[in-house]
């Protein structure tokens, strides 16, 4: 069953990481929402994606993840493996989904709307936040700089993005840049709590006030 696989604990471990950070409750779980794991092939690059289905005033959710993500997130949660680039890889992708679902329903809660490019641009607040501590629990570290550069400038599209998918993912990398710039995150601890103070109220702005913040 998928609920004894790996990777569910790490969805949770995610998805509890991102509650403490930003201070909400988790009022639907990612780690219940998982749909059943995607053979890996050299045509399908989705690696993770969230599925969103309405039926009148109902939304359902459900995330799936390929099987590749899924051996690598199980290698990870593996202490005699060495970290490797696949497991980071696979982490973030992990990480975008969850971040994805939480926006999400945290907004739903509430009765908010959110944007595509909103969930988009918070995912890769999201890596910045989490995969520092989680890479060094492996003993290892993620430097920062190299870490914003690969989230800014150095990432590359999945073959299979549609050209309007594509435009939104650069439209986020542009605002990301834009909070690093304006924020002074190129040196930041995420940790700091001034500066989670920040980005626990930036979380919970409409996608208009936060760009209007961030421009400040």
């Amino acid at each position: 069953m998928l609920l004894n696989h790996p990777i569910y604990s790490l969805i949770s471990r995610i998805e509890s990481d991102l509650a403490s950070y930003y201070g909400f409750d988790v009022t639907a779980k990612a780690s219940d929402c998982l749909l059943p794991l995607r053979e890996t092939t050299s045509g399908n690059a989705h690696r993770g994606r969230m599925l969103v289905l309405t039926e009148g005033d109902e939304v359902m959710l459900g995330i799936e993840f390929s099987s590749s993500v899924a051996q690598a997130a199980e290698d990870w949660l593996n202490p005699t493996q060495v970290i490797t680039g696949s497991m980071v890889s696979a982490l973030l992708v992990v990480i975008e989904e969850v971040s994805h679902f939480q926006l999400l329903t945290q907004r739903a809660s509430l009765d908010l709307s959110v944007t595509q490019l909103e969930l988009e641009w918070q995912a890769e607040v999201d890596k910045l936040v989490l995969l520092p501590d989680l890479v060094a629990e492996k003993g290892a570290r993620i430097a920062k700089l190299g870490l914003r550069r690969v989230l800014t400038s150095s990432f590359t599209l999945q073959e299979d993005l549609s050209v309007e998918d594509s435009a939104r993912y650069i439209e986020a990398t542009r605002f990301l840049t834009r909070l690093l710039g304006s924020a002074h995150l190129l040196n930041a601890d995420m940790k700091d709590p001034e500066l989670r103070a920040w980005l626990r109220k930036l979380y919970r702005m409409s996608w208009n006030n936060k760009t209007t913040a961030i421009a400040a």
